[in-house]
C-alpha cells in the first residue's frame, strides 16, 4: 500500500513537472506541405543573421550543418525544414509573428515538409502508397528525413512542442503534385481532423492557414490548383487563404517562389494568423527589428492608378503596389484603406452608387506603423466607352476602345448593364451619338430589368447620328409607361452584321436634345430617294439646297 502511494505521488509530481514547464506564451505552429513549405529559394545573406532569438525551431530531422538534433529546439535561422531545404514559407512568418507580439512571447514552429510530395503523403491512412516506388523522389526524402511516415513525425514532434508551448495555428502548403484536384479539400479536411484529435486538440479549435501557389502571371503552372484553395474555408470554417498575388516566382521552374516570394508570403501568413487573434498586423513597439528587418517592413512609395472612370454599381478593384527600403516591391491591394466624402467603397472595393463624382485617399499603413498616402480621382459614368464596361447580351461582339466601334454580328445585342438598376430621373435626356450613320438596321433599348427577353423601350435609329431619348416619357413597346429610376441596361441591337462607330453616350438636361421626331442629315454621300419642302415642293437636287427641314423619303430630316 506504500509502495503504491510512492509510486502515484512520483506519477504525480511527475505530471506537475511536465505541467509547470509548459509556457502559455511559447506560441507553436505546426506547418508542412511540399517544396514551397520545406525552403526552395538560397537564403541570402540578409536572411541568416539577426534572426531573433525568440522565433525557435524543433528540428524534425537530424541536421549535419548546422548541427542539429531531431527533437531539440534550436533558434530559426534558415533551413528551418530539413538539411537540403532553404528559404521557405515559415522564415518570414515566425520573424513577422515574433516582431509583432510582446516580448515575452516566443515563437516555435514544427515543419515537416517534401518536396514534389502529394497531400496523400501526410495522410496517416494512405501514406505507404507513396513509398511503393523506390525511384519516386518524394519517397526517398520520407524514408531519408523521416523515417518512412512524414505524418507521425509531425506528431510525435508536436507532442514534444506541446511540453514546451501551446499549439496556436497550422501552416499549410502544397497542390503542385495535387494540381486542380477537386478531392484536395477534402483529403486536407481529414489531415487536418486527423492532426486535431491525435494532439488532443478540440474540433476545429485550430486555424488553418492555407496558402496559394504560384500565379500565372508570375510564371506559375499549378495556378489553376488556387480555385481549390480558395474552396477550404466552406470546408474547414477556421481556415484561411494567404493570397499569393504578386509574389515572384525564382524565373528557373514554374512552381517555386524565389526568396523575395517566400519572404511576402511569410509575412501574408503572419498578417492573417495576427487578424484571427484579433491583433492588427503591424510590430509591437516594445521590439527592435534590426536593420535588414526594418528595411523589409518599411514602405517607401506607392504605386497605383489615380484616375477611375467607373460605372455606378459597379466594384471595382484598386492594385495598389508598395516598394520597400530594402529594394523589393510587393501587392498591398489587400491592406489599404480608402477614405471618401463623396465616393462610396464597399471594404477595399470603389463601388459607386450613382452619379458620383470626387476624390478619395488611398491610405496603406505598413507593418512599423508608417503611413502613405495617394489621392484618387474619381468619375462616374453611367455610360463608359471601355471594354470591360460593355457587355455581351446575345450574338458576338467585339469593342475597340481605341476606335470606339463596337462590331456585332447578325442578330447579336450589347451594352451596359447594373447589378442593382439605376436612377437616371435626375436627367431629362438620354442622348446616344454616332460617328456616322448606322447601317446594321440597329436599334437602341433600355430595360427595367437585367432579361433581354423583357418588354423595353425601343427607338430604332434609322439615318440619325444623334439619338436623343426622353427619359420622362418613356414607353414599353406595349405601351405601358417605363420608371426611369429603375433602369437596368441600356443596349444596342442590329438585325444585320456590321459595325456601330460610337462618339459618345452621355445624360443631360440641356433642352436643345430635346427629340423633335426630326432626324439628322445623313453625312456619307448617298443620294435620298425623294426630297420635299414642307410646302410639299420636290427638291431636284439635294446637295444644292439651303440647310434647314425637308422631308426626306417619307422622314423629317434637318439638313445643316
Amino acid at each position: 500500500m506504500k509502495r503504491s502511494f510512492i509510486l502515484i505521488a512520483a506519477l504525480a509530481l511527475s505530471f506537475l513537472k511536465a505541467s509547470a514547464v509548459v509556457d502559455p506564451n511559447f506560441h507553436i505552429y505546426l506547418c508542412f506541405g511540399q517544396s514551397n513549405m520545406e525552403g526552395n529559394a538560397a537564403a541570402e545573406s540578409v536572411d541568416k543573421s539577426g534572426v531573433d532569438s525568440r522565433f525557435r525551431m524543433l528540428a524534425t530531422t537530424d541536421f549535419t550543418s548546422p548541427r542539429r538534433t531531431m527533437g531539440q529546439w534550436y533558434t530559426a535561422t534558415p533551413p528551418i525544414v530539413s538539411p537540403q531545404g532553404g528559404l521557405g514559407m515559415a522564415d518570414y512568418f515566425g520573424r513577422t509573428m515574433a516582431a509583432a507580439l510582446p516580448p515575452e512571447v516566443k515563437v516555435g514552429v514544427v515543419d515537416v515538409a517534401i518536396g514534389g510530395c502529394a497531400i496523400q503523403m501526410f495522410d496517416k491512412d494512405k501514406y505507404k502508397t507513396q513509398l511503393t516506388d523506390p525511384s519516386n523522389w518524394s519517397a526517398q526524402l520520407a524514408n531519408r528525413f523521416y523515417g518512412g511516415n512524414p505524418y507521425k513525425r509531425l506528431i510525435d514532434m508536436a507532442k514534444i512542442a506541446q511540453e514546451s508551448g501551446v499549439i496556436k495555428g497550422i501552416l499549410l502548403h502544397q497542390g503542385c503534385s495535387n494540381n486542380g484536384d477537386p478531392n484536395w479539400p477534402g483529403m486536407v479536411k481529414k489531415i487536418y481532423n486527423d492532426i486535431l484529435t491525435d494532439l488532443g486538440l478540440g474540433a476545429d479549435s485550430i486555424p488553418l492557414f492555407v496558402g496559394e501557389t504560384l500565379r500565372q502571371e508570375n510564371g506559375g503552372a499549378c495556378y489553376g490548383h488556387n480555385t481549390q484553395v480558395a474552396r477550404m474555408p466552406s470546408v474547414i470554417p477556421n481556415s484561411y487563404v494567404i493570397s499569393s498575388e504578386g509574389c515572384p516566382g525564382n524565373g528557373k521552374d514554374p512552381w517555386h517562389f524565389n526568396a523575395t516570394g517566400y519572404r511576402i508570403m511569410g509575412k501574408r501568413y503572419a498578417f492573417k494568423a495576427l487578424q484571427v487573434m484579433g491583433l492588427e498586423p503591424k510590430a509591437n513597439p516594445a521590439n527592435t527589428l534590426n536593420t535588414s528587418l526594418s528595411k523589409f517592413f518599411t514602405a517607401k512609395s506607392l504605386d497605383m492608378t489615380t484616375d477611375f472612370e467607373v460605372m455606378p454599381g459597379q466594384k471595382q478593384r484598386i492594385p495598389v503596389t508598395a516598394s520597400f527600403y530594402d529594394g523589393h516591391s510587393e501587392d498591398v491591394t489587400n491592406y489599404m484603406q480608402f477614405v471618401s466624402d463623396d465616393i462610396t467603397f464597399s471594404g477595399r472595393l470603389l463601388a459607386p452608387q450613382g452619379d458620383e463624382h470626387g476624390t478619395a485617399e488611398a491610405v496603406y499603413t505598413d507593418f512599423t506603423g508608417k503611413q502613405l498616402t495617394k489621392t484618387i480621382n474619381v468619375d462616374v459614368n453611367f455610360f463608359p466607352l471601355k471594354k470591360d464596361c460593355i457587355t455581351k447580351l446575345a450574338g458576338t461582339i467585339d469593342f475597340d476602345e481605341a476606335k470606339q466601334s463596337l462590331k456585332l454580328s447578325a442578330s447579336a445585342q450589347a451594352g451596359w448593364v447594373y447589378d442593382k438598376g439605376v436612377d437616371l430621373s435626375a436627367y431629362k435626356y438620354l442622348v446616344i451619338k454616332l460617328k456616322e450613320p448606322q447601317s446594321i438596321n440597329a436599334q437602341v433599348r433600355l430595360y427595367a430589368s437585367k432579361s433581354i427577353s423583357t418588354l423595353g423601350y425601343r427607338d430604332t435609329i434609322n439615318e440619325r447620328t444623334t439619338i436623343s431619348i426622353d427619359l420622362h416619357n418613356l414607353q414599353y413597346s406595349g405601351g405601358k409607361i417605363m420608371d426611369p429610376t429603375k433602369i437596368f441596361m441600356l443596349t444596342l441591337r442590329c438585325t444585320k452584321a456590321g459595325t456601330l462607330l460610337i462618339d459618345k453616350v452621355f445624360l443631360t438636361n440641356d433642352d436643345a436634345y430635346a427629340p423633335t421626331g426630326i432626324l439628322d442629315v445623313a453625312t456619307d454621300e448617298r443620294t435620298p430617294r425623294s426630297v420635299y419642302s414642307l410646302q410639299g415642293i420636290k427638291a431636284s437636287s439635294w446637295n444644292q439646297l439651303r440647310p434647314g427641314i425637308y422631308v426626306v423619303d417619307g422622314k423629317l430630316v434637318r439638313k445643316p
